[in-house]
């Protein structure tokens, strides 16, 4: 089995693609996996560390705020698209995958977009609550959206191509064991308070926590 993961932008988007990839690696070594993604984003770190194929192509966000700035900025991410349109689409032609599972991120749009124009069978996971603008623009032709919570389904026109599928994470949140994790994070016995927040703001606000 072939499948191509896409995402981009946040760790939010990486780190559930890599955990998918894990764990159909687990299941069937013989499976391959190649991620696509954007060229100077997070994923250019994160994945490879993981040990799997990524390649990039130029992809940009639009800026909704019509300054002239922000103008320029829309001008040459169009640009960005066409050409990462055509290379995607030989990515895709050379690798030919059986299934594209979008994580989200505007790196993600390609590959869903010209698979789904190439006629292979697209899925794509929302974390959020309330569908991001990549997923709006690629849900009508994708075969299956995963969400992660059950009240998500009336974002879709069509709830019966909605699957729950919760939020994909890495194994090690169900192996790790809280003395080994503290002596990691060079920590002592003290209690602890945890702050968990969402995509990159979560930096910011950690710090002001601090």
């Amino acid at each position: 089995m072939k499948v191509v993961l896409t995402c981009g932008g946040t760790g939010g988007h990486i780190n559930p693609a890599i955990a998918v990839a894990k764990r159909l690696k687990s299941r069937d070594a013989n499976t391959e996996i190649l991620f696509i993604g954007a060229i100077g984003g997070m994923e250019e770190d994160l994945v490879p560390r993981e040990g799997f194929r990524l390649e990039t192509v130029p992809v940009s966000n639009f800026q909704r705020s019509p300054t002239p700035k922000n103008l320029i900025h829309n001008l040459k991410t169009a640009e960005d698209l066409a050409k990462a349109a055509h290379l995607t689409r030989n990515l895709l032609k050379d690798f030919q995958p059986d299934v594209i599972l979008g994580t989200g991120g505007y790196a993600s749009y390609p590959a869903l977009h010209q698979g789904q124009k190439l006629g292979i069978p697209t899925a794509v996971h929302e974390a959020n609550a309330v569908p991001g603008l990549t997923t709006r623009m690629v849900a009508k032709d994708a075969r299956r959206i995963l969400v992660s919570y059950e009240e998500c389904r009336t974002a879709y026109p069509d709830p019966n191509r909605v699957v729950v599928t919760g939020m994909p994470v890495k194994e090690a949140f169900f192996t790790a064991d809280r003395y080994t994790a503290r002596r990691a994070l060079g920590m002592d016995d003290r209690p602890v308070i945890l702050s968990a927040f969402g995509s990159l703001g979560a930096r910011d606000m950690n710090h002001m926590l601090t």
